[in-house]
């Protein structure tokens, strides 16, 4: 019994011997009677048998260590057999590749499987440094330009996960181009080219959120002003007012302002003066002729300040402080006789 037992051991050893040569010896003879392409499509088609893949894989990497392509099968199946350590040190090679189609791929392939992870971890410290590994490879999806249009959306939303403003912002604009008026878009991307810098598009962003925008209109209407005001954009600064101010009164007070500013003096006066006859209330309209008055002597045109606030004594003749401030504008200009005149007057007025 005990010699029986002994024979057949060494039946069932020489057995496995015998089918691990086989197993060699077919595996040499499949390299050389079937062409390597052949054997690559087979293996994309194997879907059962992913260690059997993964040998033939190996053999034709020894046999050609730079075969990308090769890699690139040999990732795939090792992710699909569980192996996902040799399947990331694949990766990060051809992270590297040369070819832009390789490299395209397996940055895909890197993100999801990053992100994967990232999804059953727990530990913040270790999602932080998930998230340091994802953001180089959404630089390289942004720099290379590879995604899909469809795909837009998804990846907008990636980059706000991964809190990369750059990226949110190439995505954005994107997203913008097929609907513009899309307020919310508007809004985060005007405070993205704000925080990056991106000063003419600030400016084109509050100008889309001034016209379509409605509720908060106003708001950005001043925003766009002050914006241009504090990036010196004086040119563009001044047709804004002129196109806001042909409806607005207070637009209108900015514009003058505005001039004033800018020591365009005599624009000032002016608009402050139509200000003045449009207006009904008393003490608004002597607020805009002072205002006018004064534009004037801020730019030291004196014959222009005589004669404007002479041209309204007799509006003002009842009004003790006009008069009184209509003296001191004529004796400051040299205005010696318009002051006489008026002394005149006043004095008619104060004994009557």
């Amino acid at each position: 019994m005990e010699k029986i037992e002994k024979t057949a051991e060494n039946v069932s050893i020489a057995t496995n011997k015998e089918l691990a040569f086989i197993f060699v010896v077919f595996i040499a003879i499949l390299f050389v009677l079937h062409p390597k392409d052949l054997i690559k499509e087979q293996i994309l088609r194997e879907k059962s048998n992913y260690d059997l893949s993964m040998l033939y894989l190996k053999n034709i990497l020894e046999q050609e260590p730079d075969n990308e392509q090769v890699m690139l099968l040999l990732a795939k199946q090792s992710l699909s057999s569980g192996n996902k350590d040799l399947a990331v040190k694949l990766m990060e090679l051809l992270l590297k590749s040369k070819d832009k189609d390789i490299r395209t791929h397996v940055t895909f392939l890197s993100y999801d499987l990053l992100k994967d992870d990232y999804n059953y971890l727990k530990d913040e410290k270790k999602k932080e440094e998930l998230k340091n590994k994802l953001r180089p490879l959404m630089k390289q999806i942004v720099q290379d330009n590879v995604y899909e249009d469809s795909e837009i959306q998804k990846w907008y939303e990636e980059a706000v996960f991964l809190d990369d403003d750059k990226s949110k912002y190439v995505f954005i604009k994107k997203l913008l181009a097929k609907d513009e008026k899309n307020i919310a878009l508007l809004k985060d991307a005007y405070y993205l080219a704000t925080k990056l810098g991106y000063k003419d598009d600030t400016t084109d962003y509050i100008h889309s959120l001034a016209q379509y925008d409605l509720e908060n209109q106003s708001g950005w209407q001043r925003d766009e002003y002050y914006t241009l005001i504090q990036q010196k954009e004086y040119e563009k600064a001044e047709a804004l007012l002129q196109v806001y101010s042909e409806a607005s009164l207070q637009w209108k007070k900015i514009l003058a302002d505005f001039y004033l500013m800018r020591r365009e003096y005599k624009k000032s006066s002016d608009i402050y003066i139509h200000l003045f006859n449009m207006s009904d209330d008393y003490a608004q309209k002597k607020h805009y002729f002072y205002k006018a008055v004064r534009a004037l002597q801020a730019g030291n045109l004196v014959d222009e300040t005589a004669k404007l606030a002479r041209s309204y004594e007799s509006y003002y003749a009842k009004d003790r402080e006009v008069r009184e401030f209509l003296l001191k504008v004529y004796l400051a200009t040299g205005k010696l006789d318009y002051a006489h005149s008026l002394s005149k007057q006043i004095l008619e007025k104060e004994m009557q």
